[in-house]
């Protein structure tokens, strides 16, 4: 499948190559950037579906600084960089990168990297919206479910269970139109 990939490299024979290897494989390139700065320019243009980032870029921000917005705007971002300094590298993977090229690099280690990091960022998104509607619906289900009040906690903590992990949790709720209000805790053992 055809991507839009942003580059943000700021040697010009690196942003080149993969500017050629990214046409030449199907892919369309965005734009090339040269600075985070320029990189965020480009983005209120045109959202891509992938980003190529070097982590050391010409101006004020890194490509670490410019993962942090793409990750909050949930734009999937890859790095690339030859630069091998430890505290640069755990800076990087802070921003939970959906993969890593160090230079040089080949053709066919771009475009599998390329190719892994859209799956991890479409199944990952997918799947955690797939799991919110799963448990919004089994939220639902329970707020409509007739049983006693002691048997909808108990499903309330089951469902909530691989959301939130816990070995005790109490919770309780007050039946509509009394002023009784009804709790439980379960330990997490036995269900």
């Amino acid at each position: 499948m055809s991507k839009k990939v942003l580059i943000v490299e700021d040697e010009f024979i690196v942003a080149n190559d993969l500017r050629l290897l990214l046409l030449g494989a199907g892919h369309k390139v965005t734009g090339i950037a040269v600075s985070a700065e320029e990189a965020q320019e480009l983005l209120q243009q045109q959202k891509p579906d992938i980003v190529i980032v070097d982590i050391v870029l010409e101006g004020d921000l890194s490509g670490i600084d410019l993962a942090r917005k793409l990750r909050a705007e949930n734009i999937a971002f890859l790095y690339l960089s030859a630069n091998s300094n430890q505290e640069i590298l755990e800076q990087a993977k802070a921003t939970e990168p959906y993969g890593f090229l160090v230079k040089p690099f080949r053709e066919q280690d771009l475009l599998i990297a390329l190719d892994i990091a859209w799956y991890r960022h479409t199944h990952s998104h997918e799947a955690k919206l797939r799991q919110e509607d799963s448990l919004r619906k089994r939220l639902t289900d329970i707020g409509k479910d007739t049983t006693d009040v002691e048997d909808k906690l108990l499903k309330l903590a089951r469902a909530l269970q691989s959301f939130i992990p816990f070995d005790l949790i109490t919770s309780g709720m007050r039946p509509p139109g009394t002023d009784e209000f009804n709790d439980s805790a379960f330990v997490r053992i036995g269900f």
